[in-house]
């Protein structure tokens, strides 16, 4: 549809002048139907007043005709044709009529009677139409006799057409002309409001072109929590890709021994079982080189993008499986956590993570494994114990120091250990290693929450 391939400005410009449209269009039809009422009702307050006018004027003789002074209150009653007549009937009969209708006769309709009052709309000769209003009158002479009088005052109904005509006109200019102030004016606002989304997306296309790396304006609060995700992307992103890159370069330099030492045997060996054991090892060593480098670049990594998961029910998944697994050593473990612990960060890296480690406290252990997760302001700790023969100090820092590649590792711990500590890195985590208590190592891991 045409609508939805609008901008946002558009469509928020094109929302906004709908609802002025319709606003203006109801308060024009609120305001007009308002002041018709008003003119109406102040044309027919006039009427009476010009009849209760000519009533305390005007002179009854005991014959029961009616005399009025020549210059009466409204002028327009002089004038022919004013637009303004009064006529008195009583019956079918004129009794007075006022100058202004000469020439002219009021089609009347029948007395109202006594008291009564009655508003009616006249067509002249000429189709001029009228508002007659007839107030109907009784009066009594000395003698008792009573006369019945019908007093109307009949007004041009093109004035009051005139100035309806006129407030319309004037209503539709001045709505019209602020709708279209009010327009232009939300236009600006608009474009000013929509401007830190229009240079979002400038920002976000010089990041593309690789002008920047990440956002760096500020920009009104309603935009952190979206500006801030979106740098937590792309520095998630760019961690990432630093993985992939150094994880390529480290595998390259690795494999570079192994293979000059299968391409020295080959030359130099003539022994055939020799250079298959040789070879043997060396493809062992590769194949380690390989798994480590790729899940080294595979890690996730944090993000406070990522769905929390619950350590609790990794662990509890992990230990079940071990304690099937080392199930003729008889081990005896202990679990401990102070509740169920949700941390951001992939689930398959903390299953690597923590399944590396407790492996590893299974394999070495004699018959004692202890496992206990505590939950801090802004970290979360796990210690995890063994009653094996440990690792000696002096190998404790080299084991899990950055950077160290597998070849370097201390005798028996191998890859699990390098993985978890690639992993720990990524999550800008901490791990230690200390004798333990039970007699072997103590694993001491520190993850951010977020």
């Amino acid at each position: 549809m045409i609508i939805n391939q609008l901008s946002l400005s558009n469509r928020l410009l094109l929302a906004v002048s709908l609802v002025l449209t319709a606003f203006l269009g109801l308060s024009a039809f609120s305001l007009n139907n308002a002041f018709q009422a008003s003119a109406d009702s102040a044309q027919q307050k006039q009427l009476k007043n010009t009849i209760y006018s000519i009533l305390m004027v005007a002179e009854f003789d005991e014959d029961g005709s009616i005399a009025l002074p020549d210059d009466l209150a409204e002028p327009k009653f002089a004038i022919p044709n004013s637009g303004l007549y009064a006529q008195i009937t009583s019956g079918r009969e004129i009794v007075w009529q006022s100058k202004s209708m000469l020439g002219m006769f009021l089609a009347l309709p029948e007395h109202p009677g006594e008291a009564n009052e009655k508003f009616s709309i006249i067509k002249l000769d000429d189709d001029v139409s009228v508002l007659n209003f007839a107030y109907g009158i009784v009066w009594e002479n000395e003698q008792g006799d009573e006369f019945n009088y019908t007093i109307n005052i009949a007004e041009d109904l093109n004035t009051i057409d005139q100035q309806k005509a006129n407030f319309q006109l004037s209503l539709w200019y001045l709505l019209g002309g602020t709708g279209l102030m009010l327009l232009i004016a939300q236009t600006f606002i608009l474009r000013w409001g929509l401007r830190p989304l229009h240079d979002v997306a400038i920002d976000l296309h010089a990041i593309k072109s690789g002008q920047h790396k990440r956002l760096s304006k500020d920009y009104p609060k309603e935009l952190n929590q979206l500006t801030q995700n979106i740098n937590t992307l792309l520095d998630h992103e760019q961690s990432r890709r630093e993985r992939y890159k150094n994880s390529l370069a480290d595998l390259a330099h690795s494999l570079k021994t192994p293979l000059a030492v299968m391409r020295g045997e080959l030359e130099t060996s003539k022994n055939t079982e020799t250079f298959r054991v040789t070879a043997q090892e060396q493809l062992d060593r590769v194949s380690e080189l390989m798994d480590y480098q790729l899940q080294r670049a595979a890690t996730e990594g944090q993000s406070s993008l990522q769905a929390p998961v619950s350590l609790g029910q990794i662990i509890h998944k992990i230990l079940s499986s071990l304690d099937k697994v080392y199930q003729t050593k008889n081990i005896r473990r202990q679990y401990e956590i102070d509740h169920d612990i949700f941390i951001h960060a992939d689930e398959g890296d903390m299953y690597e993570l923590l399944g590396n480690l407790l492996e590893n406290a299974y394999k070495y252990c004699n018959r004692q494994v202890n496992v206990f997760v505590s939950s801090h302001s802004s970290n979360i700790e796990i210690h995890i114990d063994d009653d094996g023969n440990g690792i000696p100090v002096n190998a404790q820092n080299d084991i899990i120091k950055r950077g160290n590649r597998i070849d370097t590792q201390a005798e028996g711990q191998g890859l699990g250990l390098a993985i978890a500590s690639d992993i720990i890195d990524a999550y800008s985590g901490e791990i230690k290693i200390e004798n333990s208590h039970l007699g072997g190592a103590r694993f001491i891991i520190h993850l951010p929450k977020h």
